[in-house]
């Protein structure tokens, strides 16, 4: 099939690496595909002028002038897959004024129950599907739209491809974070290209203390200052605290910093800022923490973890519910919930034969209903 994939964000987040791992594993399956973008520094750089891709406006919802060169570049092409709701009237009128026989796909990614104007409302029905990353994502986006036909929503719940560690972190997972993110305050030296780093060698982490890591935008969102309330209370244990990725706002990591000193944990507490080879680091921790007090579509970093074997603990108010089995898979705590959260990280550092199992149990799961190969699978099915 010759696919179409469209970048939709002006930073790379969870929405634009689906979109280029669904890519990569498309090729690698024989398919052609062509991905297309706004205007965008950062979608090009990433690419790195690796993969074919065109440039397109996009400036709003009815962009004559890309209407009329999607017409030309649609003629012989099966599918469209967009990904944001803005994308839909445009592809869908050129796909009408194409006279081609090509069917556009749509991922929802947002948990946002976000009505549809009611001027796109049948363009939305000649949809050939739409796919939701989780349940909870389909209940809410159907809640606010009711008119679109049940048996064209079609629920694949997020996946990752397997992570090599033969092969650096080439096909690492940045979560969003962005490019030009700035140089972390608190952060040891990192060798060349932060490859194969011992994580206990260069922050002086003893080989039996527990290794606690957070992987994604270290954000209030994120529940980072929950976690450390959190840890404050755990302070007669042994633990050491990692947090990987860049912050938003910028300098949100220094307000963390000041707030562990003043918990008086700064001694245990470590911002590594944006590393390019966040997946190796994260194969290092001993429990995987991913407290959001937000609703989460189907966030990637505690499948991060499952798939690699690490007993993780996240909040239950998003799609993780729907992948991971409370105390057998993982740990699901309420989002904002300080002593419920400390309550989960004291089990699994107390009791280090439990997390283990989780893990093993985590990724047994992971393995048999979530692999990216199955993934994949599911989304041609909504193509075919």
């Amino acid at each position: 099939m010759k696919i179409i994939q469209i970048f939709p964000g002006k930073v790379w987040g969870g929405a634009e690496q689906y979109i280029l791992d669904l890519g990569t594993e498309l090729q690698r399956r024989g398919h052609n595909v062509l991905y297309l973008c706004r205007n965008n520094r950062v979608v090009k750089s990433r690419l790195l002028g690796e993969l074919p891709l065109i440039e397109l406006p996009f400036r709003c919802a009815l962009d004559i002038q890309t209407i009329w060169r999607l017409v030309k570049l649609l003629k012989d092409v099966d599918i469209v897959h967009v990904h944001g709701i803005m994308f839909v009237p445009i592809v869908m009128i050129a796909a009408i004024l194409s006279k081609s026989k090509v069917k556009v796909v749509m991922t929802r990614h947002d948990a946002h129950a976000t009505i549809v104007n009611p001027l796109f409302r049948n363009l939305f029905k000649k949809l050939h599907a739409i796919i939701f990353v989780s349940d909870m994502v389909r209940r809410r986006w159907m809640g606010a739209n009711g008119w679109m036909p049940k048996e064209k929503c079609h629920v694949v719940i997020n996946s990752i491809p397997k992570y090599n560690p033969a092969c650096g972190d080439a096909d690492d997972h940045c979560r969003g974070v962005p490019l030009w993110s700035p140089a972390p305050i608190k952060c040891p030296p990192a060798n060349k290209n932060n490859v194969c780093e011992d994580l206990r060698k260069s922050l002086g982490i003893a080989a039996e203390t527990p290794l606690i890591v957070m992987s994604g935008r270290i954000r209030r969102s994120k529940g980072c200052e929950v976690l450390l309330r959190a840890l404050d209370t755990l302070q007669r244990l042994p633990f050491a605290m990692v947090f990987i990725g860049a912050c938003k706002p910028n300098r949100y990591d220094e307000k963390l910093i000041q707030m562990a000193e003043s918990l008086g944990i700064d001694d245990r507490v470590y911002f590594l800022g944006f590393r390019n080879n966040s997946r190796q680091l994260m194969l290092q921790a001993d429990i995987g923490v991913a407290p959001s007090v937000i609703r989460d579509s189907c966030p990637l970093s505690p499948l991060e973890f499952m798939q690699a074997g690490i007993c993780v603990i996240t909040t239950n108010n998003g799609g993780q519910r729907e992948y991971i089995a409370a105390g057998e898979t993982g740990l699901l705590v309420p989002p904002g919930d300080v002593d419920q959260l400390a309550e989960a990280l004291e089990r699994m550092i107390t009791q280090p034969e439990t997390r283990k199992t989780i893990g093993r149990q985590a990724k047994a799961y992971y393995d048999k209903m979530l692999a990216y190969d199955l993934f994949v699978d599911n989304v041609l099915s909504c193509y075919k």
